[in-house]
């Protein structure tokens, strides 16, 4: 009974690896995916990683189901632990894709908006950062110029 478990996890798997296949899809349709990928890897990585976590259950489930003993192993699975297994695997998923929400979506529309967001943040992103060093480049300079003559307080000299 305990090996039922496996199916409504099974199913949250399928509709995130589902949602996670439509984003990158879309991000590649729209051409940015070596854009999105050099400028955020560690978003690339994790979706990865959650996917191949988010696969997990299925293997757990076809091994706990079918019986099959594992490298190394006496017996096959036992069921408890193979629950346990795919409810560690959907959670570290999960921890994975705590942010994810602005762009992860069912449909291939809510996917497309969400692609656009993933490059539209990260554009703005990086023009934050230059507006920044800008700045400090500029205060820097100032600084180091020693003083610094406005134009707006010198006054003409009369003859």
């Amino acid at each position: 009974m305990i090996s039922y478990f496996h199916a409504p996890v099974m199913a949250v798997c399928f509709f995130i690896l589902m949602s996670l296949w439509r984003l990158w899809v879309c991000i590649d349709r729209l051409g940015f995916m070596r854009e999105v990928a050099s400028r955020s890897p560690s978003m690339f990585q994790g979706n990865l990683l959650a996917a191949v976590l988010a696969i997990m259950p299925f293997l757990i489930a076809m091994a706990d189901w079918f019986g099959i003993t594992l490298p190394r192993q006496t017996a096959p699975m036992n069921s408890h632990f193979a629950a346990f297994m795919s409810a560690a695997c959907i959670g570290g998923c999960f921890l994975l894709l705590k942010n994810t929400g602005e762009y992860l979506a069912l449909s291939w529309a809510g996917s497309r908006e969400g692609a656009l967001r993933v490059v539209a943040m990260l554009r703005i992103i990086d023009a934050a950062e230059l507006a920044y060093a800008l700045q400090y480049i500029q205060a820097r300079e100032t600084a180091n110029a020693g003083h610094v003559i406005d134009a707006e307080t010198l006054r003409e000299v009369q003859k």
